[in-house]
C-alpha cells in the first residue's frame, strides 16, 4: 500500500459491508448488508442492517452513522424502530404487552407505546425500563398510563 492510499479519508464497500452496526449503548444491532447512495447527488444516504433471523432488515440514514471503524460501524443514535415488535414484562417476568411505537425527542427515546391486546394500550415512561435485550423489562412497580 502507498502513502498516498493510507493517509486517504476514502472508504469503500469493503470496508463497510459485512461490519457490525453497534449502538450508542454498546449493543450489536446487526451486519451491514447493504449501502445506499443517492443517484443525483453521488453521496451515501444510509445503511441496511440484517438483525438476525426472523427479524426484518433495518435501514439506517446516514445521519445516524457516527464512524466508520475498523472492525464496525458505530451509530450516533439508537434507532427507535430497535424496540418495535419486543415483548415487554415486569420485572417478576409476567407479559405486559408488546412494543407498537416508540416516542422520542431529539433522538433519544421519552417513551413506549405498549399494546396489552385488541384495543388496549398503554404508555410507560422509558425511565420505568430497567432492561432491553430480547425483550424489555421494566422496573418493580412500574407506573403507565392508558393511551386513549
Amino acid at each position: 500500500m502507498n502513502k498516498m492510499a493510507s493517509k486517504s479519508k476514502i472508504i469503500t464497500s469493503d470496508d463497510i459491508l459485512g461490519k457490525d452496526a453497534i449502538d450508542p449503548d454498546g449493543e450489536i444491532l446487526g451486519v451491514v448488508i447493504k449501502l445506499h447512495i443517492d443517484k443525483e447527488f453521488k453521496k451515501m444516504t444510509g445503511i441496511t442492517i440484517d438483525e438476525g433471523f426472523m427479524r426484518p432488515n433495518l435501514f439506517i440514514g446516514i445521519n445516524y452513522v457516527k464512524n466508520f471503524g475498523v472492525d464496525s460501524v458505530f451509530l450516533s443514535k439508537i434507532p427507535t424502530s430497535k424496540y418495535a415488535g419486543l415483548k415487554v414484562l415486569d420485572s417478576k417476568g409476567k407479559s405486559v404487552g408488546v412494543v407498537k411505537g416508540v416516542e422520542s425527542k431529539r433522538h433519544k427515546v421519552k417513551s413506549l407505546e405498549i399494546s396489552e391486546g385488541i384495543g388496549k394500550r398503554i404508555r410507560i415512561n422509558y425511565s420505568e425500563v430497567q432492561e432491553i435485550g430480547e425483550s424489555v423489562i421494566l422496573k418493580p412497580d412500574f407506573k403507565s398510563e392508558k393511551v386513549e
